[in-house]
């Protein structure tokens, strides 16, 4: 058996399934945007284009994943980078994941719709109170641009007592958390 994309022969252990057959370790890097996705509902072309030179300029060849926090956020201490995954149940689409340097980072908060603090959020979740949230995600703001970042966790209404919100709320903190720690450490080692 041969990879369907480069034709390099398929052991037991170095295969990886997709749609319509299965493709090498190397190929499987790449089409799954360096491990970031499951390449399981991708056809062939999609997984060819992937494949393509061009398609590896959307990586950060130094980018050495070291934690990660669910499929939205991953981390390099070692490089202090973050790489923002592509959220496809967030943003509708197929997008490259996005790779930042933690200096690039002024500042990153939590935000919601209607805009909540974290212990106002807390406290209403901690008494199961009626309402609703409409939007939450972690903001990023970078240097040199104006516009943020949105790591996007709600992005249509849901209850605030509803175990789908308290997941994603604990998800939220834990990548707000994670930032904000991985730009302290940075700014300690320079």
């Amino acid at each position: 058996m041969t990879c369907d994309v480069c034709g390099a022969k398929l052991g037991l252990m170095n295969k990886f399934k997709y749609r319509e057959g299965y493709i090498c370790k190397e190929c499987y890097k790449k089409a799954s945007r360096q491990f970031t996705e499951t390449v399981t509902q991708k056809t062939l072309d999609e997984i060819r284009e992937m494949c393509q030179p061009a398609g590896d300029a959307a990586y950060d060849p130094d980018f050495e994943i070291t934690a990660r926090i669910g499929n939205y956020v991953l981390f390099d201490e070692k490089h202090y980078k973050i790489c923002v995954l592509n959220n496809r149940l967030s943003n509708r689409q197929v997008t490259n994941p996005d790779f930042y340097d933690a200096s690039d980072i002024c500042s990153c908060q939590l935000v919601s719709k209607p805009r909540l603090s974290k212990k106002e959020l807390e406290e209403k979740m901690q008494k199961k109170e009626e309402g609703v949230i409409e939007f939450l995600c972690v903001r990023l703001h970078l240097k040199n641009t104006d516009e943020p970042v949105d790591i996007l966790l709600v992005s249509t209404k849901v209850r605030i007592k509803s175990f789908a919100f308290r997941r994603a709320y604990d998800f939220a903190k834990r990548i707000e958390e994670g930032i904000v720690g991985l730009c302290d450490a940075s700014k300690g080692a320079q």
